[in-house]
């Protein structure tokens, strides 16, 4: 049986259709591992790496360049602790409650503190409402002259 030669175009494009499908397939089955991946993978916020529950949260830390360690807060007793690697020992190295911290407005704030910022507002948005009243009004009412 002979294919007429309008065909031919087409059996050729069916060809190469199945040969880009298979080629699709098979990126997909190595891209995941056997098996196509047929819902896209849901990602959460970029956010550090924390373990915890029951008020107790633990937080891995670098403390220089070469130097890492962990955080561990525990929300119940409002106390935070630091720990650094020496070596092959984990040790403690700072611990702090935070509770009267939390009441603080300021503290070891440099110039400028709140109040100063909040006073440079308040100067700011009075000049503009002093240079806001010194502009000349514009007239609602054209002149007449007679």
């Amino acid at each position: 049986m002979r294919i007429p030669r309008r065909q031919k175009p087409l059996v050729v494009a069916l060809y190469v259709n199945a040969a880009l499908l298979l080629v699709i397939v098979s990126l997909l089955l190595a891209r995941s591992n056997g098996a196509p991946a047929l819902l896209p993978s849901a990602f959460a916020q970029n956010q550090a790496a924390i373990g915890g529950g029951a008020g107790v949260f633990i937080v891995p830390a670098q403390f220089s360049d070469t130097s890492y360690g962990c955080y561990i807060m525990d929300v119940d007793a409002q106390t935070v602790c630091a720990y650094q690697y020496y070596g092959k020992q984990l040790k403690l190295v700072a611990a702090r409650n935070f509770r009267w911290d939390r009441r603080l407005a300021q503290f070891n704030s440099e110039n400028p503190t709140p109040d100063d910022v909040r006073r440079m507002i308040e100067r700011q948005e009075q000049d503009a409402r002093v240079r806001e009243s010194q502009e000349p009004k514009p007239n609602p009412e054209p002149n007449r002259q007679p």
